[in-house]
């Protein structure tokens, strides 16, 4: 709730005024419902390797229970003024300064109280081709009516957004003029429509999280279809949540965001979009490493075919019981062609005590070899 009689959002943009847009809009998006990427693709890691440690049957139970304007409308002394709207007892103005004694004064005669520091901060932003949107509550009892909506609890909040459109070759967000409060914290969260990746300097990146985020279907607020270019739904809507939790006094710069994905995000989506793809290939190569390593080692006085027994890891696809029967059949023994064919004459099965630790060794290192995988990739997130 607003309890005081005045309050100020200066944003500054770096834009010339005549390429900038603003507006005031009632509302904010309500992005609540999406699903962390990082952690829906650390859950399907976990799941399809749980899967694959249920082919060994015996491990079954345990898996259950796991789990637009180009003229200035207005001059002050050393103010120029491009755009002025009033909304919802909230006023926007669209200005540019001369010099930073210029612009402070054009805020205290708006009967601001601001901090003192604040001057020698917006002297960085003037004469770099910066202009700034200033938006202050004119009215207070108009903005607590107009701008009041409900929250899903169905409570009465006061919610108002202004709106900023400017070329810029990366995404920005001004963190500078937010200093002015010295060892203050101030949370500041920003969500940014798609993922993105935050250029952070040194100071601020131990006290910001970034997470990515995608909301399978997300519905538009009517008074917000501009922002999302007219769009009533959106499937899929990735975006990025940036929470910055710093003293204020270490916001030395603003932030610069790049409009791409980091790579550790583009492969979790990846990961995640295709489980059962690499799940089975991770199936593959566990089941056949577990069973050259089980075979080199059970049968290590014969020399065995590494290759052999690596392809033979395939009959887990069977689960541990089809692999076992297939080692029934396994010939492991070298007996001369005279004596094997005598044998088989006489219906005689030659059996080979090793093949019980060759079982037992492959469903050890096939638990052992899925654990290290899933631990890797899931360092990786």
């Amino acid at each position: 709730d607003l309890h005081g009689e005045k309050a100020v959002w200066i944003f500054p943009v770096p834009a010339k005024p005549d390429k900038t847009v603003i507006d005031i809009i009632k509302g904010f998006p309500r992005l609540l419902w999406g699903y962390d990427v990082k952690e829906k693709t650390d859950d399907a890691v976990s799941i399809a390797f749980s899967v694959m440690r249920m082919s060994q049957v015996y491990t079954f139970p345990f898996m259950l229970f796991s789990r637009y304007t180009s003229m200035g409308i207005g001059i002050e002394e050393g103010i120029t003024i491009y755009e002025h709207i009033e909304k919802m007892g909230l006023t926007t103005e669209l200005v540019t300064a001369e010099d930073g004694s210029a612009f402070y004064n054009y805020l205290t005669n708006k009967d601001l109280d601001l901090p003192s520091g604040l001057k020698s901060i917006l002297e960085d932003y003037i004469g770099k081709e910066y202009s700034f949107v200033v938006s202050w509550i004119s009215d207070v009892e108009k903005f607590k009516q107009e701008s009041a909506i409900r929250d899903r609890y169905g409570r009465l909040i006061n919610v108002v957004g202004v709106s900023i459109s400017f070329p810029t070759d990366e995404i920005y967000f001004p963190l500078k003029p937010t200093s002015v409060y010295g060892s203050q914290k101030i949370p500041i969260l920003i969500y940014v429509m798609d993922h993105v990746t935050p250029k952070l300097y040194l100071e601020i990146k131990n006290y910001v999280q970034v997470n990515y985020f995608i909301d399978k279907y997300y519905y538009v607020p009517k008074e917000l279809s501009p922002f999302f270019n007219g769009k009533k739904e959106i499937e899929n809507l990735n975006y990025t949540k940036i929470k910055i939790d710093a003293p204020s006094r270490y916001l030395t710069e603003d932030l610069w965001i790049k409009d791409s994905a980091p790579a550790d995000v583009v492969l979790a989506d990846f990961i995640k979009r295709s489980v059962w793809l690499w799940g089975i290939i991770f199936f593959i190569l566990s089941s056949c490493l577990a069973s050259m390593f089980a075979g080199v080692i059970a049968f290590r006085k014969d020399q065995p075919s590494k290759k052999k027994f690596a392809l033979f890891g395939l009959w887990n696809f069977l689960t541990l019981i089809g692999f076992w029967i297939a080692s029934l059949f396994l010939r492991t023994k070298k007996l001369k062609p005279e004596l094997e064919q005598q044998l088989k004459s006489q219906g005689i099965v030659v059996w080979d005590n090793r093949k019980i630790l060759f079982v037992f060794l492959f469903t050890v290192f096939f638990l052992v070899i899925t654990f290290v995988f899933q631990i890797v990739l899931q360092s990786i997130f």
